[in-house]
């Protein structure tokens, strides 16, 4: 028997004394003794049990009715079901987790040998009526096997399996699985998974349409879960390279940690970590720095995926980029993210700014009008220069973009056929350069190139769009930059 919501039950801790409670204040009649009262006493010792016992019931009769009625009230809010009733029915779905956690090795294999045993295992289970469908969860939720009763095929699918180095969707998995049940059907989901995944919590308590299956083992490991190189917005050298390493043992450790670039080694250490802690380790490095940074944990544990870990780094200088604007939270934040970019920031455009716009490779303007522009890469969002072919005619309120977007460097990759837009310039285009994007005939992405100026026009202010919340921004943004310093960005 399976309870939906068995904490339901608990309500009868409450319900049954409330019942008796009350019954107990129920009026009774009033008893008067009389000469011949021993007569009817000696009358009701004398009848049988089962009469006086029938008596009784007449009695309480309310009283018992009230408790049973309360009592089937709350098992029906508990929602009992029958996880077996015969032989099993129903097709299934099953989610196979095949994030890098299941790599972990244990005295009987690795966690995903295990899985691959249970797996195969309700391949042997299914009877002549079930079908099984199978769903990897990977690093995107991906069907593997469509409803099939083909035990010889499930059990190929099953032997071929490999997890990845990847983290796993798996809750996105189990959603995606429960959408091939049918309603009012025996179908159940069986999940086959170590339960290292956000979210695994909620799917803890099994039901009559689910089962998760929990596979162990590997659980003595030590591992890099952050590495990354920052350099100082304002002193680019030295830079910073940041090792984040934790320890999952009951114990502590004392692991050899090797830094290298290419085949130099720039860094050998023992380090000490306390048991189920964490240690931020930052090493400035003063030097040139490219190729292939790795960091190293020379130690044997359970699970060596993440004793590695690996930076494609570059030594080319910084594109260094000038904000000129009221502030922008989303720009800011993305550009942050940019490896190789250094970013300034000005409220406005001043005589001293123009003095020293050639130390800037791209000069943004948010809201802010521009002078006059001659050579450069300038962006401009919801504001137009005096000498661009661009004349503003007033604004457009909720523009929908045209589909399909022209196609240019600047496109590539983004979608933005549903993109929201309060309110956009109203602008009309008098020589030439290329529209990327209209609503009707209003511009809303324009390119510009002439001689050393380029010049991308963003017709609408960010803040008042929901693009900065969709993928295409920083999609956006990498090839805008792309565009104007050729070779000269890293994507975040």
């Amino acid at each position: 028997m399976l309870w939906r919501l068995p904490t339901a039950l608990m309500l009868l801790a409450g319900a049954i004394p409330l019942i008796l409670f009350l019954h107990s204040l129920k009026p009774r009649g009033l008893k008067i003794g009389t000469t011949a009262l021993f007569l009817w006493e000696r009358v009701l010792r004398e009848r049988p049990l089962g009469t006086r016992l029938g008596w009784l019931l007449r009695k309480n009769l309310l009283l018992i009715l009230q408790l049973l009625a309360a009592t089937a009230l709350i098992v029906a809010l508990a929602d009992p079901s029958l996880r077996h009733f015969g032989a099993l029915s129903g097709d299934i779905v099953v989610v196979v987790d095949l994030s890098a956690s299941m790599k972990a090795k244990g005295k009987n294999g690795s966690r995903f040998d295990a899985a691959r045993r249970e797996f195969l295992s309700l391949v042997n289970e299914l009877t002549s009526e079930q079908k099984m469908m199978v769903i990897g969860g990977g690093a995107q939720p991906r069907l593997l096997a469509p409803f099939t009763a083909d035990k010889r095929r499930l059990r190929e699918l099953g032997r071929d399996l490999q997890a990845t180095d990847a983290p796993g969707r798996v809750k996105e998995a189990i959603l995606f699985a429960h959408a091939f049940l049918k309603r009012s059907s025996p179908d159940r989901v069986v999940v086959i998974s170590d339960g290292a995944f956000v979210g695994a919590e909620e799917y803890a308590r099994a039901t009559a349409h689910f089962r998760f299956i929990k596979v162990d083992g590997g659980n003595d490991n030590v591992g890099i879960v952050g590495f990354e190189v920052r350099r100082h917005p304002e002193h680019p050298s030295p830079v910073e390279i940041m090792v984040h390493v934790r320890n999952y043992t009951n114990k502590a450790m004392r692991i050899p940690l090797v830094l290298s670039l290419g085949e130099r080694t720039l860094i050998r250490e023992e380090i000490e970590i306390g048991a189920d802690d964490r240690r931020v380790l930052i090493y400035p490095y003063d030097g040139s720095l490219s190729g292939a940074l790795v960091a190293r944990l020379e130690i044997a544990d359970d699970f060596a995926t993440d004793n590695q870990a690996y930076l494609a780094v570059s030594d080319a200088p910084p594109v260094r980029i000038l904000y000129i604007g009221p502030g922008n939270p989303y720009l800011s934040n993305l550009l942050r993210f940019f490896a190789n970019v250094q970013v300034t920031a000005q409220p406005r455009w001043g005589e001293d700014l123009a003095q020293s716009r050639d130390q800037f490779d791209v000069v943004i303007f948010d809201r802010v009008i521009p002078p006059a522009l001659k050579q450069g890469n300038f962006i401009l969002i919801n504001t137009v220069a005096p000498n661009l072919p661009l004349e503003i005619r007033g604004k457009v309120q909720n523009p929908r973009i045209l589909s399909p977007i022209a196609k240019h460097p600047i496109t590539e990759g983004i979608s933005l056929g549903d993109l929201r837009i309060h309110e956009a310039l109203r602008v009309s285009v008098k020589g030439d350069g290329i529209v990327l994007a209209r609503a009707q005939d209003n511009p809303i992405l324009y390119a510009w190139e002439k001689g050393k100026l380029r010049v991308l026009f963003v017709g609408f202010d960010l803040m008042a769009s929901d693009l900065p919340l969709r993928v295409a921004f920083p999609v956006l943004l990498h090839n805008a930059l792309s565009w104007l310093q050729p070779q000269r960005v890293e994507f975040p």
